[in-house]
């Protein structure tokens, strides 16, 4: 608990989030924070560390888990698969517009990855979930050891110290206005992003994904344009022509690594705009 202190400090915040997702709702959503060993290819000298062990740490220092998920396959033993957590400050006076910043933890059991922290942002118009670009800030990313949950905790609120130059970079987004043939232009390289191998608009076209879902994502600045596309390249829904000229809805993105490439990358293609 000293530790933790001093890695605080004499911060003054105030009450914004009390609640957050309890250990039942944790353990029914992501059972693999609660694994309890590591996967048995993993040799001796892998340090396991339970996620609940972060969790706990992390709840120390007021931060809520908000958002839980993991990866499901029929290939994948549950126990062991890669998880996702969204944690918010309890105690927070930070928010960006209806944009409120978070912490992502990203870990697995199976020797795929160290835990990965990364700064989040929750739009709460849309309940979308965008991941910040670890080019534009930093990415963390711990080892499996004894200290884990330190140095986690360490990262989060060394991450929390740029939520200020992320409401900057949101800001000038906001003022930065694209005309029509530049919001096709993000739109088509957002979709060779989703669809690397295909042709750009042979299965969708970019117009589709400019469509605004709803009022408040009207607007042709970059800000609305980035989260109009995002929203598409994410959930889906868009028009889609099949290789065999059947039309279909774009598919959502289920997979946690898959949503944290497209995430980035399209964040990434952002901040081109404003370079």
């Amino acid at each position: 608990m000293d530790t933790i202190q001093t890695l605080l400090g004499d911060v003054q915040i105030d009450s914004a989030f009390n609640d957050g997702l309890d250990r039942a709702q944790l353990e029914r959503l992501t059972p693999a924070a609660y694994t309890t060993a590591p996967h048995a290819k993993l040799s001796t000298r892998y340090a396991f560390l339970p996620t609940s062990s972060v969790i706990e740490t992390m709840s120390t220092a007021g931060f809520n888990v908000v958002q839980a998920a993991q990866s499901r396959s029929r290939k994948q033993q549950p126990e062991f698969a890669c998880h996702a957590l969204r944690f918010r400050k309890a105690k927070s006076a930070v928010f960006i517009g209806e944009v409120v910043p978070e912490i992502l933890i990203l870990n697995s059991h199976d020797g795929t990855s160290a835990y990965q922290v990364r700064i989040a942002l929750f739009r709460a118009i849309c309940g979308n979930g965008m991941i910040v670009s670890d080019t534009a800030f930093p990415c963390w990313r711990v080892p499996h050891r004894g200290s884990a949950p330190m140095e986690v905790l360490e990262a989060a609120l060394r991450l929390s110290d740029h939520f200020g130059e992320v409401s900057a970079v949101i800001d000038r987004m906001r003022h930065f206005p694209l005309d029509e043939e530049q919001r096709l232009e993000f739109a088509s390289d957002a979709l060779a992003i989703r669809y690397p191998d295909e042709p750009v608009g042979h299965a969708v076209s970019p117009a589709e994904l400019l469509v605004a879902r709803r009022p408040e994502d009207e607007g042709t600045d970059l800000w609305h344009t980035l989260n109009v596309v995002q929203e598409y390249l994410l959930r889906g829904g868009a028009r889609r022509i099949t290789a065999t000229k059947r039309q279909v809805r774009m598919r959502g993105i289920g997979a946690i690594r898959e949503g944290v490439r497209l995430n980035t990358a399209l964040w990434e293609r952002a901040m081109v705009e404003l370079a």
